[in-house]
């Protein structure tokens, strides 16, 4: 089973700069805008970025351990050891 840091290193490499997330990134930040429309209307930009920045820190982590969980299960499916 591949370590944390070798998932992590994987997924910087080959995983986070391809078309396909780049793709989901742009659904990601059209999402959080839509989320954070009414605080942008009442709170100064300063108080939005902070805000938007958490978003998009949990929408990140999200994705990183969302690929390395489906790739650990890829690797026990593919070994016949798949112990849910």
């Amino acid at each position: 089973m591949f370590m944390q840091n070798e998932l992590e290193e994987l997924y910087n490499m080959l995983v986070s700069e391809t078309d396909v997330m780049k793709n989901v990134d742009e659904h990601i930040e059209q999402q959080i805008e839509h989320e954070l429309q009414q605080f942008q209307e009442l709170a100064t930009w300063e108080d939005y970025e902070c805000e938007r920045d958490k978003y998009v820190s949990v929408a990140e982590t999200a994705k990183k351990e969302s690929f390395m969980a489906g790739f650990n299960y890829a690797v026990r499916l593919l070994k016949g050891a798949d112990n849910s």
